[in-house]
């Protein structure tokens, strides 16, 4: 997207664009479907009430359909107020009228992607997550060949028609395996709305939407103010977000995905301990795996954005931008990890009203901090509170769920959070000097800085692995002992996987 279209004010434009409807869809279609639905469906399925499960899921389509379905007309109706809430500070008339255009050719999203978290929550449900995997990326292979073969001719325009496409096709591609896991049910009648477990979805729904409402407008309160900070700044923060993203969706997301199915049905089995300690191995895995990431975007920041978005119609200029709002945001990632976690730990115990109460002081929180950040600091300045409130957020999750469930082993995840972050010292010393020594050597070609920021990720990592190898943390040996049982067996290895190496 970078290389043919830049991070001018049209980006800016497509970036306003794409939030709207992407924040909506999170809100009310692909997450809070399926984070109301996997608990409920979950516990249908363990109880072998397989038809019920599935008359549950039809009306759930059904209801879906419609109420998307409407949502979608009018944000292509509205389209131009839309825009005019979403970026208060825009005044260039070419830069608004992009961005309604645009906007009116991403809303049908709303629905495909809600129709798309309903059927991931079922294929979740049967622990099957290949395809839920595989989905998204045949989302961005798509975008990529719109931007990479039609840009130039079509510039936005293209990116924004394979937005579209590429959502369809995320959805058709879980279709038939949904339809493989209906055999011998039949094609369901839907369930009745004063059937108990539709009711139990939509308390649950209720305040997972509400939940997800103010989380989503915390976003959309980033943006406003970025509005205010250049036309191009919602883009600058949108990329440095790509980045920050990319970890949390390799390890942090895909735990938490794992986890979900697993915590629910421990919740409905009443089998707490159970559910604690699966919980604390999974925080103690997000801190383990992310807080490096961290420390990488800090030390590494510039020469990362470098080395992935300069090129073609991005200028040095640009670069600064991104990796200045990339640093604020790598403050907070670890706890934006854990806290996808204690979230779903409280849709499987199906208590997501608590959530609630954390995400409106989050709310107020963010809403300050951009005010009186956004000026002096930039886009740096709207990071940083996201950064602040996720750590706020964690506090008062963790606060209420070891309420809720006598505990989530707190101690533990401290301590080994404290030992992380020893750790994360040599890191940085280590992969800030490789990375400086082999730059000056090498210079800036291409593959010179290839070597050179991959070197230091790979001696920033080294360091870390040794130093938490000495201080004898579990997580990297639980890694290690599994990586080993893999490639030799149970037998070979002479061990028994115990419950927290079953987790990981």
């Amino acid at each position: 997207m970078l290389y043919y279209l830049g991070l001018g004010a049209e980006m800016g434009a497509f970036t306003v664009a794409f939030k709207v409807p992407s924040l909506l869809r999170t809100l009310v279609a692909d997450t809070a479907l399926s984070a109301a639905f996997i608990p409920v469906f979950t516990e249908l399925l363990t109880e072998e009430r397989r038809r019920e499960a599935w008359a549950v899921a039809s009306t759930v389509v059904i209801a879906a359909t419609a109420v998307l379905g409407v949502l979608s007309v009018l944000g292509i109706v509205y389209a131009p107020w839309v825009i005019s809430l979403a970026a208060p500070g825009y005044k260039n008339p070419e830069t608004i009228g992009l961005a309604v255009d645009l906007t009116r050719i991403m809303f049908p999203t709303v629905l495909i992607f809600g129709l798309a978290g309903i059927a991931m929550g079922i294929l979740n449900s049967h622990d099957h997550f290949t395809l839920p995997a595989l989905a998204p990326i045949a989302w961005n292979l798509i975008i990529i060949g719109a931007v990479t073969f039609f840009a130039r001719d079509y510039g936005f325009y293209a990116l924004a028609l394979g937005v579209l496409v590429g959502t369809a096709v995320q959805l058709a591609i879980q279709i038939p395996s949904v339809g493989v896991r209906m055999r011998g049910v039949g094609l369901p009648r839907p369930a009745s709305l004063r059937n108990p477990a539709v009711k139990r979805l939509g308390l649950l729904l209720g305040p997972v939407v509400l939940t997800l409402g103010i989380v989503n407008f915390n976003a959309l309160i980033s943006t406003m103010f970025a509005s205010f900070v250049s036309e191009p700044a919602p883009a600058v923060i949108d990329k440095a977000f790509r980045l920050f993203q990319l970890p949390q969706g390799m390890f942090a997301i895909a735990i938490g995905t794992v986890l979900f199915p697993t915590l629910s049905r421990l919740a409905s089995e009443g089998n707490l301990d159970r559910f604690r300690r699966t919980l604390s191995v999974g925080l103690r895995q997000i801190f383990f795996v992310t807080l490096p990431f961290s420390v990488f975007f800090i030390v590494l920041g510039r020469p990362t954005v470098r080395l992935v978005f300069e090129h073609g119609r991005v200028t040095p200029e640009d670069t600064a931008q991104v990796a200045w709002a990339l640093a604020f945001f790598s403050i907070g990632m670890a706890f934006v990890s854990a806290n996808t976690l204690l979230n779903r730990a409280f849709y499987g115990i199906q208590k997501a009203w608590l959530p609630l109460l954390v995400g409106i002081s989050n709310l107020a929180l963010n809403t300050l901090l951009c005010y009186l950040l956004y000026q002096p600091l930039g886009v740096g300045g709207i990071t940083l509170s996201v950064a602040a409130v996720s750590v706020w957020n964690f506090l008062g999750l963790t606060y209420l769920l070891s309420r809720e469930v006598g505990g989530i082993d707190g101690r533990r995840v401290a301590y080994s959070l404290g030992r992380s972050l020893l750790a994360a010292l040599p890191l940085a010393l280590a992969a800030g000097a490789t990375w400086w020594g082999l730059d000056r050597i090498l210079g800036r070609s291409i593959t010179a800085q290839l070597v050179s920021v991959g070197g230091g990720y790979v001696g920033g990592t080294l360091a870390y692995l040794g130093v938490a190898r000495v201080l004898g943390m579990e997580e990297v040996n639980q890694v290690i002992s599994t990586i080993r049982r893999r490639r030799e067996g149970p037998e070979a290895s002479g061990s028994v996987p115990t419950e927290e190496d079953e987790v990981v």
